[in-house]
């Protein structure tokens, strides 16, 4: 049997590893569901191809496919027990079917060197959504990073670099500890009113609501909010437009900035989950 890679194309990410996989000598076909109207017709080419594949590439997050009742109807009636699955931030209800029926899977974020190297391409991405929608410079801007994991820090760091005043938000009392040994200036979220006076931007990384009405009535009229957490966010978009401050929710900013990059990043971890033995 011609046994084949299945890659679902949601960004550039993914065509930049298809040219990698086939680069190696690796069957891939692939799956365009950047197209709302044509979702459907390509979820239908996927559950009948699945019966011949070894390896199914989903998005990051693998909530950018559209129809996701009728994905997890293919996962559940349509996968083979020897498909291994990969994608990024699979849902709870997914993870319960793949566990469940036994299927191989890994998501990619929740490997730690996909995490701490995706971090950066993230970071960079945020340096470039506030500069092309900030009104004011990085260099001298009061800027608040919420969250101190490995995207806060790759943020922070580099904001930092460019001369902003970053202070950092965070829960854990630890976590804030670290930030400070890091040079940062840290507080509690219940500080947060208080550190959104004067500051130009804010950027948040932590998916759950945190970016409160609290805050954003604090904030200047003019700045701006960046809110890279997980779908829906850890902002109160509707305060927000109620008080005229633009606030962005930018996913998968990696596949925006530097596709190509973060391609690599996933073919390395998929060489590491399912090394070339294994492929047999």
């Amino acid at each position: 049997m011609n046994r084949q890679t299945i890659l679902l194309i949601s960004d550039m990410r993914q065509v930049y590893l298809a040219e990698i996989l086939t680069k190696k000598g690796i069957n891939v076909r692939c799956l365009d569901i950047r197209n709302s109207e044509t979702v459907k017709e390509q979820l239908g080419k996927l559950k009948g191809f699945l019966a011949e594949a070894d390896r199914l590439i989903l998005p990051i997050p693998v909530s950018k496919v559209p129809e996701q009742g009728i994905l997890n109807d293919i996962l559940n009636k349509s996968l083979t027990n020897d498909t291994l699955v990969l994608g990024g931030c699979f849902s709870p209800e997914q993870v319960e079917l793949l566990e469940r029926r036994d299927i191989r899977y890994l998501d990619f974020m929740k490997d730690e060197i996909v995490t701490e190297e995706n971090a950066v391409a993230t970071a960079e991405g945020v340096i470039a959504e506030l500069v092309n929608h900030s009104p004011y410079n990085i260099d001298e801007a009061k800027i608040i990073v919420t969250g101190y994991g490995c995207c806060g820090k790759a943020i922070a760091e580099r904001l930092r670099a460019l001369g902003a005043r970053v202070t950092v938000l965070a829960r854990r009392r630890e976590v804030r500890k670290e930030a400070k040994k890091a040079g940062f200036y840290a507080a509690d979220f219940a500080f947060g009113p208080e550190e959104a006076m004067g500051a130009a931007m804010v950027v948040n990384t932590v998916p759950a609501p945190v970016i409160t009405r609290a805050i954003i009535r604090e904030l200047p009229r003019d700045a701006y909010i960046l809110d890279i957490a997980s779908y829906p966010g850890g902002t109160d978009f509707a305060c927000a437009k109620e008080c005229g401050i633009r606030a962005d929710l930018a996913l998968s900013l990696p596949g925006k900035y530097a596709p190509k990059e973060s391609a690599y990043i996933l073919d390395r971890a998929i060489e590491r989950f399912a090394p070339k033995e294994d492929e047999a």
